[in-house]
């Protein structure tokens, strides 16, 4: 947080000033079509930002279906930050979250602060949850199956996540009775409505012209706005990409088989790690083949190192952005070794991600003279001070920020009553009485709010002094303590709330507008697997299997021209990583074929969403958005190849 800022977000929350610019959005927005309502932003954003001043968040309202412009209403939640000059682009960015349905809104500050802080040094952003996800998915909720669950969700999230989803997908024939029984209709919600979208959410903003950005499904709907609705859009960059005329359950494995392709081919071009690893695939599968039956023990907290944790290694944690260590040069090397019954170069790649979160642990081996070495720790401990500093100017501003909402709210009845049935659900014994507990508590919280709802609810769920003390609460509130209790009671389930949104609006749009199959899946990695045996495992048909078991409970609304690839010269720009195990880095070269006006690059080092992994692509982005039809320069590409660590290398 730069001094500027602590300056700006100190000034706005003490002075409450509110930024001139959102004032038409406040009375109802620029498009009579789709009225906007401010509200406050449902999850907190980063700590400089200020609501009202430097960030504003509501909810514009669009038709379910566009055809009947009277009829049922959506809301979508949008967050629209505003530019970080004095003189910003006319044109903002608009980012398109992936999922399907899996929302951006409560992930608010990563917006900001990890994808598009260059873009906002020029421009207003602009992010919305699309219809049926997460924030936005009031019109297709599922109060019933959620408060029937919720209680084993809790205690999955907390105990148990990898059994997560199994509750999910549990709640998916319920939620689509219950959302047909509620009057939505369910073929409204596809990726062509999605495009209109963008297009009323933008006009409501006041933009007359805008730049997409999609990552992941984000992609396949910036390629529909580019088909359908593609008045006023000036440039589209599509990041990690995944094309309508791909059937994603279908080609599962293709990813992981491409990002297996790709460290060969890196190791192949590299004249040392070829001499050393001449045959990276067939090392990996023996690797693997052997960890399975002949786990290595040892190493730190001794973790074993078997074949679950080399798949976790090579497949998921190289493509997590939260988690991006030097992974890639140390794979052949730990392959060939596992074969010895080895794991040196396993155990020296774990000690750097320790070293690469203390950056002075390296110092002792780096090529340095005594003066230079002494002069790099005076400076690695300045950068230290500056990031404490800068921590603790953030906690700062936000307690800041939170004491003055509180003041504003003056809710201390509301939290107390929070803390005294949290504190008696704690001490309850009884599962089917927690359970009663958190089923009321949900659909109380739907409800309109009460002094009677909420004595209702304590008298059907406590007894003795937990009832007395919660009913004298109940007594002693005012209007206002009553509506904020009801809010307090939202947010507690709002991310059950949204972890089933994310689930069934997945499945909503998988289902009911793409084409998977099991015999598709079959037939793709079954190819794949005769390459990387590992594809073949239960694992990947379980994860795909899941999904198409689960669309037996939706309509099939397959749309004509959908998956036909998008013409279109809009000015794009295609970006793709090597380490993306969801999306291929190859998807994106297809999707360009029939963009007239698109440049496409694969960026090394990068996995889903490359922008997030990768200064280079943010740059590239940021310059191509900031002048759509100029030159890039993309010689950062270059310098991101990995180095490989050769047998006789000193091990960091």
């Amino acid at each position: 947080m730069s001094p500027e800022q602590i300056i700006a977000a100190v000034t706005a929350l003490m002075l409450n000033t509110e930024n001139p610019d959102f004032d038409h959005l406040r009375s109802g927005g620029h498009d009579t079509r789709y009225p906007v309502t401010v509200s406050a932003c449902d999850f907190p954003p980063a700590p400089f930002e200020v609501e009202g001043k430097t960030i504003l968040c509501g909810t514009v309202e669009v038709p379910e279906d566009y055809d009947k412009p009277q009829g049922r209403r959506v809301g979508l939640k949008f967050a629209l930050f505003d530019a970080l000059t004095q003189s910003p682009a006319p044109d903002p960015l608009v980012y398109l979250h992936g999922g399907p349905a899996g929302g951006t809104l409560h992930m608010i500050d990563a917006v900001a602060t990890a994808a598009f802080p260059k873009h906002r040094l020029t421009r207003d952003i602009v992010t919305f949850d699309q219809r049926g996800a997460a924030l936005s998915a009031g019109s297709v909720s599922c109060t019933n199956g959620l408060a029937d669950h919720i209680l084993d969700l809790a205690l999955a999230k907390r105990e148990a996540p990898a059994s997560e989803n199994a509750y999910l997908a549990e709640l998916v024939s319920p939620c689509v009775e219950e959302i047909k029984a509620s009057g939505a209709d369910l073929s409204a919600y596809n990726t062509e409505n999605n495009a209109r979208d963008v297009q009323a959410l933008m006009s409501a903003l006041g933009y007359g012209t805008y730049n997409v950005y999609g990552i992941s499904y984000g992609t396949r709907l910036a390629l529909e706005v580019m088909r359908t609705v593609p008045q006023g859009v000036r440039s589209v960059v599509i990041d990690g990409v995944a094309p309508s005329f791909v059937p994603i359950l279908d080609t599962f494995a293709t990813p992981f088989a491409d990002s297996m392709d790709k460290l060969a081919e890196q190791c192949a071009a590299d004249e040392g790690c070829h001499a050393a690893y001449p045959d990276i695939a067939a090392s990996f599968n023996a690797a693997f083949k052997k960890l399975g039956t002949d786990p290595i023990p040892g190493g730190p907290k001794d973790q074993v190192l078997d074949d679950g944790t080399l798949y976790h290694t090579v497949f998921e944690l190289r493509n997590k952005w939260r988690l991006q260590y030097e992974i890639t040069p140390y794979l052949p090397r730990i392959f060939a070794e596992a074969m010895e019954g080895k794991r040196d170069a396993y155990d020296a790649m774990v000690a750097g991600f320790n070293k690469q979160a203390d950056p002075k642990a390296g110092l002792s081996t780096a090529n340095l003279s005594a003066d230079e070495r002494a002069l790099a720790a005076s400076a690695l401990d300045m950068a230290s001070t500056m990031q404490s500093l800068s921590e603790a100017s953030d906690a700062v501003v936000t307690q800041l920020r939170s004491d003055v909402q509180a003041a504003v709210r003056s809710a201390s009845v509301a939290e107390a009553f929070d803390r005294r049935a949290s504190q008696a659900l704690r001490e309850m014994t009884d599962r089917k009485a927690a359970a009663r507990f958190m089923t009321e508590y949900t659909m109380m919280r739907s409800g309109e709010p009460s002094k009677k709802a909420l004595a209702d609810f304590v008298s059907n769920n406590f007894s003795g002094v937990d009832k007395a003390d919660l009913l004298a609460l109940v007594s002693a509130m005012k209007p206002e303590d009553v509506e904020r209790t009801f809010r307090i009671a939202a947010q507690t389930t709002k991310k059950y709330e949204i972890a089933v949104a994310k689930a069934v609006g997945f499945d909503i749009y998988i289902c009911q507008e793409s084409s998977n199959s099991l015999e598709g899946f079959n037939r793709v990695t079954k190819k794949i697997a005769e390459r990387y045996p590992i594809f073949g495992d239960p694992y990947f048909r379980t994860a795909a299997t899941g999904t198409l078991d689960q669309c037996t409970y939706f309509e099939k609304f397959p749309r004509k021209g959908f998956p036909d690839p998008v013409v279109s010269n809009i000015p794009t720009l295609v970006l793709n990583g090597t380490l993306d195990t969801q999306t291929s880095m190859h998807w994106g070269a297809l999707a360009a074929k029939t963009l007239s006006n698109a440049r496409n690059y694969i960026i090394p080092e990068a996995g889903h969403g490359t922008i997030i992994y990768q200064s280079c692509a943010r740059d590239i982005a940021a310059a191509f958005t900031n002048d759509p039809n100029a030159e890039l320069n993309v010689s950062c590409i270059d310098t991101l190849q990995p180095k490989f660590i050769l047998p006789d290398d000193p091990l960091p």
